[in-house]
């Protein structure tokens, strides 16, 4: 195997938890230290994210709803809705993961590397256009895609979205269009209660939305099938300019909310997957942005299992 350097951004942006909210900064500490430290198999490249101000943000979301987060941040502790907590940090960090989202993708497209992975929270798959959802302020990957296809051209972007809830911030956005191809796997019949088989998208974006739920215990077979039999078969057909991967890891057997079995070996045979997809379609052109995950240690195993798989080849 050779080494493909990945681009890491990573971000400290105050947004401290109610007491035992799971969506909170200690999710994150084994990971950031070992990330900070050097992993030993991998090759990883250390990145800056810089500011892209408000207006990709407003494209994907109600300028409306932006500027009542603004206000309930300015109000201090609160909740925009019963699981999404605000703190007078909160604004400034949900900014900051789709500005190092946003970075990402500058990267990927300008001098490379063609792989980022963006760690931050809070995460953002479940943030609609209008309104904030389970833990979820932006929706990152979400006004990362129509970023690339606003600035750069791009006219096809596919999302693969592998956290133990399903995407539905996500895959409302771009449900009627065609230019960008939504595949989640996630546990069904689970929150946020929806992401079943017969979701495939409305008007021309009909076929454009792929939905493979798995079952309570379900683990690395059941996952792994999803990209075999549907995912890759759909992303070859599509063949994306750019692949961005909302990669959430509550689906690892040690997570306490998700209710999957999914081992490291999962997630590195997920990354080497995805990985392979961008080298044939889109130069290796692959964003990653991380979702949920809530047990330390498993985030450890999971997400560094899964940028080794990114960046063997």
């Amino acid at each position: 195997m050779s080494e493909i350097a990945v681009g890491l951004l990573l971000h400290e942006k105050e947004h401290p938890a109610p007491a035992g909210h799971p969506e909170n900064s200690s999710r994150l500490r084994l990971i950031e230290a070992a990330l900070r430290d050097g992993l030993k198999r991998c090759t990883y490249e250390p990145l800056a994210p810089s500011s892209h101000g408000l207006e990709p943000i407003v494209r994907v979301h109600w300028d409306t709803y932006v500027q009542s987060v603004q206000e309930a941040c300015q109000t201090g502790d609160g909740y925009l809705e019963p699981d999404t907590f605000v703190t007078s940090g909160s604004f400034q960090a949900a900014s900051a993961v789709v500005d190092a989202s946003l970075s990402g993708v500058d990267t990927i497209m300008g001098a490379g590397p063609n792989s980022v992975f963006v760690l931050g929270r809070p995460p953002g798959h479940h943030a609609l256009a209008h309104r904030a959802m389970g833990f979820c302020i932006f929706n990152n990957v979400a006004i990362a895609a129509q970023y690339a296809l606003d600035h750069y051209g791009l006219t096809r972007v596919a999302i693969v979205d592998f956290d133990v809830h399903h995407g539905n911030g996500t895959q409302t956005i771009f449900y009627d269009r065609d230019d960008v191809l939504f595949c989640s796997t996630h546990r069904a019949m689970f929150f946020p209660w929806s992401g079943y088989p017969e979701e495939r998208g409305a008007g021309k974006g009909k076929g454009f939305t792929i939905n493979r739920p798995l079952m309570a215990g379900d683990g690395d077979r059941e996952i792994l099938g999803a990209f075999t039999d549907s995912f890759i078969p759909a992303l070859d057909k599509f063949a994306p300019e750019l692949l961005i991967v909302s990669a959430g890891v509550d689906g690892h057997l040690l997570d306490p909310l998700g209710g999957l079995s999914v081992t490291n070996s999962a997630y590195r045979e997920i990354g080497q997957t995805l990985r392979s997809t961008a080298d044939t379609h889109c130069q290796g052109k692959i964003l990653s942005v991380l979702e949920g995950g809530y047990d330390p240690q498993g985030n450890l195993e999971s997400i560094t299992s899964y940028l080794e798989g990114l960046a063997l080849s």
